[in-house]
């Protein structure tokens, strides 16, 4: 091959590999231009722009009259804007700054700006700052590029302590919720439900938070505003919650014997939640300080147990309502029953006493629960059977949770021979005798006892409790109003119901309930003295009440956690209730002019103490059912016992 044939070839091997490295050239810009434009676009436009976050509004949060109970307010936020590139030891001074001034870890400041620059993206280092802090911060801002303020939307309770448990509480998201809910517009460092209504609607109440795209240099200095995107508030929500009642009954709480408790307060005509309390209660502003750290301790010593659904408690002497629903229904007792009361009764082996330890001497239906007379219902309980005390017990809601749309509800303890038998264990007279007044095995929960009062007040309809009046959700035009929900029937004969309701009236005018005598309305009632086995006795009140003439509107049921007698510790709460319901005065709830003078009453538990050995009582037969409207002698005073005879079923509490 001669000379210039070669080069010919040599120079078309050139060409070759020009055109080659024209075309791969070609073949980088399109992937880069075109497949990729979008992400080098990002990339770029990225070096010069910062998108803030801006919180979006909470939805409000009204009571059934329209009082705001959870709103929004505005509040500094401290962010960190991390530019092309940072010094590792600017960061350590920045993160060694702010703990001064924030109080906090070092060490976890300087991770969340690692963290910052490592993404990329903006973020919250603090936020609602008061005005003193957020000056000193402001300093911070020409000494250290990237550190600035913005406001933003914050949480806020306008009430402080007020229906804490029902309302619930803000919290930081952790990381293993947000990258659960990231999909859904949640940041990182986003604020969200954690108890209560907060947590069970939050996808009503969050909004849609708000961007500002931001012009920055590469230090991360802002530069200028280049646009936004509007936040958009989130959807409001109104309670059925009567806040004149829930102030009412939370200062009657806190004011009680021992400062512990719970009170339920429903509209029986529709089981709408009026006041739902528990103390030790909270404020939910606490769990919103700047510092996050003292924010999570505030979370740690949180009493979030709330006794209105999970407290779980003997009835004592209010399962007595329960009770002459069923004779009455049953045809065990008849009004004009007599029980001979000296202050105890013998059963086999065993001595069951009275509260009154004197006695009541003679009583009938009236007086028996107007009078709380435990031998009555010892007498009468015998006389039912346990078998047929634990059906009304599942009849009237207890033993199971009554619904109410939020967590950690309790469903309490049925107590009977069946409940017995599924546990293989045995069923005496003794146990039947302590059924009959609510003690025993047999727990609930005020909210159950709550609807149990609701009931009769209602003559038979078992509600399930609801707390939401409205919901108007986000870009909705039409609010949706929840239905009431009945989660039962009671089927009763008519005369029974007024029978039950008369005697409740009974306690409140002539008897135990005298403290929560309101003359201006019809009030009918059940003290409850509980025995525990741990500490003091537990103090009840279950009541429902109305206009006269008028059916009930309000029923309620409270729980003084050791708080003795049920009159004096438990009523004045039920009391206070009752007036805020129908706007009275106190002053005004003094007995009907002309009524005849009767003594206070205070229930006390029947002196009992468990056997942890008990012999096992011989059989006996009970009484027989007394015809309808029969009358009987008084039984003869038994002999008193003997010094130091005093025993008790196995189970007794």
């Amino acid at each position: 091959m001669s000379r210039t044939a070669r080069s010919v070839e040599r120079l078309d091997g050139l060409w070759v590999g020009v055109m080659a490295a024209v075309a791969l050239m070609g073949v980088r810009l399109l992937h880069m231009q075109v497949v990729r434009h979008a992400y080098y676009a990002e990339v770029a436009e990225r070096q010069r722009t910062q998108v803030i976050a801006q919180a979006a509004p909470r939805g409000r949060v009204y009571d059934r009259n329209g009082e705001l109970v959870a709103t929004n307010q505005p509040a500094f936020s401290l962010i960190y804007l991390p530019g092309k590139s940072q010094d590792p030891s600017r960061l350590v001074g920045l993160a060694n700054s702010l703990a001064r001034e924030l109080h906090r870890d070092r060490d976890e400041l300087l991770e969340l700006l690692r963290e910052a620059v490592h993404e990329e993206s903006a973020i919250h280092l603090a936020e609602n700052l008061p005005l003193k802090t957020m000056f000193k911060l402001s300093e911070l801002k020409t000494l250290y590029p990237g550190v600035d303020l913005i406001v933003e939307a914050r949480r806020s309770y306008p009430n402080g302590a007020f229906a804490g448990h029902l309302l619930g509480y803000m919290g930081k998201m952790d990381r293993r919720a947000w990258r659960r809910l990231k999909d859904k517009g949640y940041r990182v460092d986003s604020w969200v439900g954690r108890a209560g209504v907060e947590s069970r609607y939050e996808d009503v109440l969050r909004g849609v938070d708000g961007e500002i795209r931001m012009e920055v240099d590469a230090q991360g200095r802002l530069r200028r505003r280049l646009d936004e995107v509007p936040w958009q508030a989130g959807g409001n929500i109104y309670l059925t919650i009567d806040a004149r009642i829930q102030k009412a009954v939370e200062e009657a709480l806190r004011a009680s014997p021992s400062g512990e408790g719970a009170a339920v307060v429903l509209d029986p005509r529709s089981g709408e939640v009026l006041a739902l309390a528990s103390v030790p209660d909270f404020d939910p502003n606490m769990l919103l300080l700047p510092q996050w750290d003292e924010a999570k301790k505030a979370v740690g010593s949180l009493p979030e147990f709330n006794r209105a659904l999970q407290g779980t408690y003997a009835p004592g002497s209010t399962f007595k309502v329960v009770m002459d629903a069923m004779l009455l229904e049953e045809r065990k007792a008849a009004l004009g029953d007599r029980v001979f009361c000296p202050g105890y009764l013998s059963v086999g082996n065993r001595v069951f006493k009275c509260w009154e330890k004197k006695g009541h001497k003679s009583m009938d239906f009236m007086a028996g629960l107007a009078n709380s007379c435990d031998v009555y219902f010892y007498t009468m309980g015998l006389r039912a059977g346990g078998a047929l005390i634990e059906r009304y017990s599942k009849l009237f809601g207890l033993g199971r949770k009554t619904g109410i749309d939020l967590p950690g509800e309790r469903s309490g303890n049925i107590f009977g021979p069946e409940a017995r038998k599924a546990r293989k264990r045995g069923w005496y007279e003794g146990d039947t005798a302590n059924l009959s007044i609510g003690q025993g095995e047999l727990l609930t929960t005020p909210i159950q006892m709550a609807v149990v009062a609701a009931s009769i007040a209602n003559k038979g309809t078992l509600w399930k409790p609801r707390y939401i009046k409205r919901l108007e959700r986000r870009g909705e035009r039409n609010a949706e109003d929840p239905a009431s929900e009945p989660a039962g029937r009671i089927a009763l004969r008519p005369e029974v119901w007024d029978l039950v309701r008369e005697a409740m009236v009974a306690v409140v005018r002539t008897g135990t309930g005298q403290r929560v005598n309101i003359h201006e309305v019809v009030v009918g009632g059940k003290t409850g003295t509980a025995q525990n086995p741990l500490g003091g006795d537990h103090a009840w009140f279950i009541a429902w009440a109305g206009r006269p003439d008028e059916e009930p509107s309000v029923a309620l049921a409270v729980l003084i956690q050791h708080g003795g007698h049920g009159s004096s510790a438990a009523g004045p709460v039920a009391r206070k209730a009752i007036e805020a319901a129908f706007d009275l005065a106190s002053a005004k709830g003094a007995a009907p002019a002309g009524a005849p003078p009767a003594a206070v009453i205070d229930e006390l538990p029947p002196e009992t103490l468990p056997d942890p050995h008990p012999a096992v009582p011989a059989p006996r037969a009970p009484a027989p059912a007394a015809k309808p409207g029969a009358r009987t002698a008084p039984q003869p005073k038994p002999a008193a016992p003997e010094q130091g005879a005093d025993l008790y079923s196995e189970d007794e509490l």
